[in-house]
């Protein structure tokens, strides 16, 4: 569970460091990056959610006796609807559609696990292997919603430091119009 590239950067301690004196256009820059790896964050995410729901309801069903694989098939769209993690309104985020580059290196990490399954023929495989893969995942999960906090704290700094400066003069709103203020 490392974390690699540019995502190591903007959670390394020291990278907020000094930050007082830096531009409003490196405070500006930082924000996006810190946006564009929770995006990344965030689709890994989504993408291990899926997984998660897929195999949490083999695992249903088979607790359920159900013995025909296409139940599951059938119901495929409604698992994969389904908010099994309700949220705060108040704490939501904008979600992007975009799928940032650095989304697939937190993407393989996950793929490797559920490689490491063999989940090739999903059918044969062990209930209790499928429980054990399930917890792997949700501790995965886990890594991936601290990095994602982590990230929003930044994130929140960020704004607030360019929020204080266009409160104090600082920073000029005529400067996001191009200086057409």
């Amino acid at each position: 569970m490392a974390v690699h590239g540019a995502l190591e950067r903007v959670l390394a301690a020291d990278y907020l460091d000094a930050l007082e004196t830096w531009s409003v256009e490196q405070v500006r820059h930082a924000r996006r990056e810190c946006e564009q790896e929770e995006s990344a964050v965030s689709y890994a995410r989504r993408v291990l959610q899926g997984r998660l729901d897929l195999l949490r309801a083999e695992l249903e069903r088979r607790h359920e006796g159900g013995h025909d694989l296409s139940s599951v098939l059938a119901d495929l769209p409604a698992i994969l609807a389904s908010e099994q993690y309700p949220s705060d309104p108040l704490q939501a985020r904008a979600v992007s559609v975009d799928v940032p580059e650095s989304a697939a290196v937190l993407e393989a990490e996950i793929d490797a696990i559920v490689d490491r399954a063999g989940l090739d023929e999903l059918s044969g495989r062990n209930p209790n292997d499928l429980a054990d893969l399930i917890d792997e995942l949700a501790i995965y999960e886990g890594h991936l919603s601290a990095l994602r906090r982590q990230l929003f704290e930044r994130i929140d700094v960020l704004r607030d430091e360019l929020v204080q400066r266009y409160k104090d003069g600082r920073a000029s709103v005529g400067d996001l119009l191009g200086g057409q203020a």
